[in-house]
């Protein structure tokens, strides 16, 4: 995970991104655990908890509409990224 946060400054969830430090926190540790999802059950459950972190985000426009998009990208990403790595076990 931390290749895609290397051009991140203090604050920042993404460069371009930043979040009160609570959601910033959380958002990370729900990435966290698609990213070491034992199962693929596991790994989409984790994906739509992230994703619903996302979608509050989106709700309440706590930030930007491309901002939003680009969590969704990322959720969507390492999932796919998991769920391959699950797959060649």
């Amino acid at each position: 995970m931390s290749s895609r946060h290397d051009n991140a400054k203090a604050g920042e969830f993404l460069p371009g991104i930043i979040m009160p430090p609570e959601i910033h926190g959380l958002l990370r540790k729900r990435l966290a655990q698609i990213e070491t999802a034992d199962s693929a059950v596991n790994c989409l459950i984790a994906q739509a908890r992230a994703e619903s972190l996302v979608e509050a985000l989106e709700v309440l426009k706590a930030i930007s509409a491309q901002a939003i998009e680009r969590l969704y990208e990322v959720v969507e990403h390492s999932t796919q990224a998991r769920l391959a790595e699950l797959g060649q076990s």
